[in-house]
């Protein structure tokens, strides 16, 4: 079957309200890692001109699954996902998203998560449709980081590991999955392939300590809730001791 993916962009107008303009000078942040949803990623020019205006540099970048600059998916939820060099992070007093919702901004705060508290990285947030700011803080995740700490701690320790594969085109990871296999050949590793991830089913398969997620980040973070005996990405699996040192 043939598939054609068609943007849907916005068509109303595109700007910071006075609200977030304000709360950018009160911060005195002079310069703002600038990201958006598709909707708005390529109609951010007035957004670059107000924030020119109030003299804030701008730092933005096409992140790793997209397609366009500036544009950012919600499994950009990774240290390098931004495509940045680490002096151009560093740069980065906050990160500005334009969009509505906070599906996306949160990837802004899970790629943080392993970094110390003193370098993070606030993430503010534009809704051009309802004009207005909101903020997006790593306390509102703390509770799925903490969780996520602990699935990491049980997979080191596991010796009955089971991976979750998609055949999802985009998704698909399985010959990553036997990578990480050799890395760890104390361990047993089952695999589980299907286009679909039923939470529910996982609980027939008692045996397994711990879950391995190859499909959408996300699923990794969100989704935490449903595994009663933790996940954990399969990115996080390959160096599980040293994000251990370092997770907030």
């Amino acid at each position: 079957m043939k598939l054609l993916f068609l943007d849907a962009p916005y068509n109303g107008e595109v700007k910071l309200c006075k609200e977030t303009l304000n709360y950018l000078a009160k911060k005195s942040y002079k310069t703002i890692g600038l990201y958006a949803s598709i909707q708005f990623s390529n109609n951010l020019d007035k957004v670059k001109k107000q924030l020119k205006k109030a003299s804030v540099k701008i730092i933005t970048s096409k992140a790793k699954r997209t397609h366009s600059k500036g544009q950012i998916l919600g499994c950009d939820s990774y240290h390098n996902s931004l495509n940045l060099p680490d002096n151009k992070l560093a740069e980065i007093d906050c990160y500005l998203y334009i969009g509505d919702g906070r599906f996306h901004p949160l990837a802004l705060i899970y790629r943080q998560k392993s970094l110390a508290k003193k370098n993070f990285k606030e993430v503010i947030c534009n809704d051009p449709i309802d004009n207005q700011l909101f903020l997006v803080d790593f306390d509102s995740v703390r509770g799925i980081t903490t969780k996520y700490k602990s699935s990491l701690m049980k997979f080191l320790t596991a010796e009955n590991i089971g991976i979750i594969n998609t055949v999802k085109p985009g998704q698909e990871q399985l010959s990553t999955s036997y990578i990480l296999e050799e890395k760890y050949p104390d361990k047993n590793f089952y695999h589980f392939l299907d286009d679909n991830v039923s939470f529910d089913q996982l609980e027939n398969f008692p045996f397994i300590e711990v879950w391995v997620n190859t499909a959408c980040p996300r699923i990794g973070f969100d989704d935490q809730e449903k595994f009663a005996k933790g996940i954990i990405n399969i990115n996080d699996a390959f160096k599980a001791e040293k994000i251990l040192q370092t997770i907030n």
